[in-house]
């Protein structure tokens, strides 16, 4: 945003808000005052001012060399945690930078994935399926399901609750008569019986033979006669468990509420949901036979899902679709919960597995070279519908840097806390969208492999086996225990000032910053006469106890934004750029305006 005063012949430019990055494919002639042609390592705070970028140091060294698979913070057991993994194991992350090991992975882990549910901490290892209760980390065994109830000698009995995959346990109970001894269970060849119980108090009982073969439990002397009154657990061999942990990603959802976990990304069109068991329960560890949905063609996987208000948004590499909770009525007359699938986008999708953001409730996800937003704009309904409008491609701005970024193996992250949408590419390049203030920022040297956010705070896990945290009272990265200065650039479009047919003078300028411990800001100008000018250095420093360094001392206690006059003398130029630099391992710096004076001269030539 500009502001102009003066007379006809000299004139006053004000940038008073910053824009962020735009890197606009036909030049950069026609940029807004206070965008950017060229930006790096800057952002643009809330208030719309032009700020370094906050730094990095390491707060927890996790395991050397090794690095940070994935990040989670939540509640487990009742108690805050930090968990990471790395190497193969699970830490728990403390104050002060204490790390505490809980338990490895045997066999490993291939882009690991944590979620909470029921108070616990559940582990998809990319292999298998972990569970960590705030004591135990174990395999997840899975809920043996109470299949069939009041099961007569001969079998059949009230069907109840289906098979799980993640166990090959099944539990019955059955009613005897009083005069047969031998019960038929509902499937032969089976592998074992783990255990009768009496379903009153669940003590266990005695005194009976298994024929695994017939699938029959014979007793030693006929049971008391009663309604559901045993119960048989047995097990088969059958095993569906690689069907739960082949799945690589979680969401949560269950129409209005989170009450069951979709697994999805084992590279195919199929999610499969959790259910709740027989007392009501949400489970995690059960995972139901039929419990599963198929989204769209089998040619493409399943990339992403989030939930999204009353609907379950779900991404493919070759468009978008909806879920929505509902029920269906079998021919039983039984009414079961159920979800319907149905397509929003038969084009645009996500190709980064795991990484779509609900960011300030609309998903963003990566598609081709393009970040898109997904919103419903409609009166009647804030649930994505099918309608191509509601897919909002919005990183036209940063459209060179994004082209070069490895869009399937990016990070993305929303810290919600700062209104800042990541997006890393594996290299450590990032790209920044401030939607506080719709601006895009680029860093370099950000490698982030993965991020949490805890009491406000970012966090970010590195390939060197460590947790940094990047934070506005640095104003450096540390690597590996050196101190690494930020290069932070910003350049203007180039500015004609309303005025492409004229020549120009600019004597002077002023810029505004924000008082800070020590602030500096270099600055200079490029115009389409001369590549190069005089750089000045604006400072300004606060007088502050813990920022003392005598060879630099200062009285200064005034935190007004403070003004300073440079004189840069650019001279018959048509087209002016104005840059910003800040090279520096101990100096900050937030740019609140920029004044400049430009004084109109003959037609150009």
């Amino acid at each position: 945003m500009a502001n102009i005063t003066g007379s006809a012949s000299e004139k006053v430019f004000q940038i008073q808000k910053w824009l962020g990055l735009n890197e606009n494919p036909d030049g950069d002639t026609k940029l807004k005052m206070g965008e950017a042609a060229a930006m790096r390592n800057f952002r643009v705070t809330r208030d719309g001012n032009l700020q370094k970028r906050p730094g990095t140091r390491a707060h927890w060294t996790v395991s050397e060399g090794s690095q940070i698979e994935t990040l989670w913070s939540g509640f487990i057991a009742g108690a805050m945690y930090l968990m990471a993994i790395c190497n193969g194991k699970l830490y728990s992350l403390g104050d002060e930078g204490a790390v505490t090991e809980i338990g490895a992975f045997p066999g490993g882990t291939d882009h690991p994935h944590m979620f909470g549910f029921s108070d616990k901490l559940y582990i998809l290892t990319g292999y298998k399926y972990y569970c960590y209760d705030g004591t135990t980390l174990a395999e997840v065994v899975g809920y043996v399901p109470l299949v069939a109830v009041a099961v007569t000698p001969a079998g059949g009995g009230e069907t109840l609750e289906q098979i799980n995959k993640l166990s090959n346990g099944r539990r019955i109970w059955v009613s005897p008569d009083g005069t047969a001894a031998t019960f038929q269970l509902p499937e032969k060849p089976i592998a074992s019986i783990v255990a009768v119980r009496n379903t009153s108090d669940g003590s266990v009982v005695t005194g009976y033979t298994a024929n695994t073969t017939d699938g029959t439990v014979t007793f030693d002397a006929v049971p008391t006669a009663g309604t559901s009154t045993l119960e048989i657990e047995y097990t088969v061999s059958n095993d569906f468990r690689s069907q739960v942990t082949g799945m690589r990603f979680s969401e949560t959802y269950n129409g209005t509420q989170d009450s069951r976990v979709f697994l999805y990304g084992d590279g195919s069109n199929k999610a499969i949901y959790s259910d709740i068991d027989h007392d009501g329960v949400a489970r995690a560890d059960y995972f139901p036979d039929q419990n599963e949905v198929r989204v769209g063609v089998e040619n493409t996987p399943i990339t992403g899902m989030i939930r999204h208000y009353s609907a379950l948004a779900v991404f493919k590499t070759d468009g978008t679709y909806g879920i929505q909770y509902g029920n269906v009525t079998l021919a039983t007359g039984d009414i079961i919960p159920a979800f319907y699938v149905s397509p929003i986008n038969r084009a645009i999708g996500n190709e980064a597995p795991g990484q779509v953001q609900l960011v300030l409730n609309n998903p963003y996800t990566l598609f081709g070279q393009d970040v898109y937003e997904w919103r419903n704009s409609s009166y009647y309904s804030s649930n994505l519908t099918r309608d191509e409008r509601q897919a909002r491609r919005i990183s036209d701005r940063v459209f060179a840097t994004i082209h070069t970024f490895d869009t399937q193996h990016c990070v993305c992250f929303d810290d919600n806390y700062h209104q800042e949408y990541y997006i890393v590419n594996p290299d450590g390049r990032a790209l920044v969208h401030g939607y506080a203030t719709d601006a895009w920022y680029y860093y370099t040297n950000f490698p982030a492999k993965c991020f949490v956010v805890v009491d406000n705070e970012l966090y970010y896990g590195a390939a060197d086996g460590k947790v940094y945290k990047v934070s506005g009272s640095y104003n450096y990265d540390q690597r590996g225990g050196e101190i690494t200065a930020i290069d932070c650039y910003w350049e203007s479009g180039a500015m004609s000032f309303g005025s492409d047919y004229q020549r120009k003078n600019s004597a002077m300028l002023w810029i505004g910053i924000k008082p800070e411990a020590k602030a500096s800001i270099d600055v200079t100008a490029l115009t389409d006469k001369e590549a190069t000018y005089a750089t000045k250095t604006v400072d300004y420093s606060l007088f502050d106890f813990d920022h003392i360094d005598f060879s630099d001392f200062t009285f200064s206690t005034n935190d007004k934004p403070q003004m300073r006059r440079l004189k840069i003398k650019p001279k018959k130029f048509v087209f002016y750029k104005l840059i910003f630099k800040n090279y520096s391992d101990n100096t900050s710096v937030t740019v609140t305006s920029a004044d400049i004076r430009v004084r109109f001269m003959g037609y150009a030539k």
